[in-house]
């Protein structure tokens, strides 16, 4: 089966999730940078469960997919006004992460 291109950017996010967090100050990375990870591989994994469930399905799976991608979005969001790490790396995965939730957006309005 062909790998959509919303898991591939999904992958992509989760790479630069695991260096982001390397950077990150101890006290933080334990707390706020695995929370980010965690909720981003749930994420990826409502995907990946979406990508192989029946149509009648697939709704519940992106619902669930789009809000852990929002919570992702706010732990970053949350590193950024804490200024824990490079302004520049956050905002690029922000960018990434905002093109996947349209992703699932649209894709959720298909199965709708």
């Amino acid at each position: 089966m062909e790998e959509l291109p919303v898991i591939t950017i999904a992958f992509e996010i989760y790479k630069k999730l695991l260096e982001l967090n390397t950077k990150l100050d101890r006290k933080y990375r334990y707390s706020l940078g695995e929370q980010t990870i965690k909720s981003w591989t749930d994420c990826t994994e409502q995907l990946l469960l979406a990508k192989h469930a029946p149509k009648p399905l697939k709704a519940s799976y992106l619902l669930k997919a789009n809000s852990l991608a929002e919570m992702t979005s706010l732990h970053l969001r949350a590193i950024l006004e804490l200024k824990l790490v490079n302004e520049t790396n956050v905002l690029k995965i922000q960018a990434r992460l905002s093109e996947a939730r349209r992703m699932t957006g649209g894709w959720l309005k298909s199965v709708q």
